[in-house]
């Protein structure tokens, strides 16, 4: 049984079914794997954003977010219920799922496909914008891998470091 009923109605022309991608055929291990430098093995997803954040749950029952474009964790709700509460209130449906981005691209015919998401050419934290044209339609899996493993590159450098290169490493044999 799934954690979050996506068919809940949102604060938006767009309802959540739009704006999110269902986790039924994604391994939440594999999304999290370039980001356990900064969530950890004992959370669980509930929930992934069509623009490729993530939702997850501690072991508590808190509700966490995974921003992708900013490389941030941030606890959203003490739990389950709050969290569906809030998924129906303007302010943090706007913030969490973006639905004019997702609505622009639903408009010229760009849609979600099964294991893709929406995601950044220059992700925010590197001076890309939150607009349409910053974004595009990408593997999700490749989605959380690329933007964690360069996130954890960039994350302590001071703001206004001029990045000349950004390295990634293929992953070595399994041990």
């Amino acid at each position: 049984m799934p954690f979050f009923s996506r068919k809940a109605p949102a604060p938006s022309p767009l309802g959540l079914e739009e704006l999110t991608i269902s986790l039924e055929n994604l391994d939440g291990d594999e999304l999290l794997s370039e980001w356990r430098w900064l969530v950890d093995e004992s959370y669980s997803p509930v929930l992934v954003s069509a623009v490729g954040d993530l939702f997850v749950q501690g072991q508590d029952g808190s509700i966490w977010w995974l921003c992708t474009a900013t490389g941030q964790f941030t606890q959203v709700a003490p739990d389950l219920t709050e969290f569906q509460r809030l998924t129906r209130q303007p302010n943090p449906s706007r913030e969490w799922f973006l639905p004019d981005i997702v609505g622009h691209f639903r408009k010229v015919g760009v849609l979600l496909q099964p294991g893709k998401c929406y995601s950044y050419k220059v992700p925010p934290f590197l001076g890309g914008k939150t607009e349409p044209n910053n974004m595009e339609l990408t593997d999700i899996c490749i989605h959380f891998a690329f933007l964690g493993e360069v996130y954890h590159q960039v994350k302590d450098l001071p703001p206004g470091t001029k990045i000349r290169s950004i390295r990634l490493e293929k992953p070595g044999p399994p041990s």
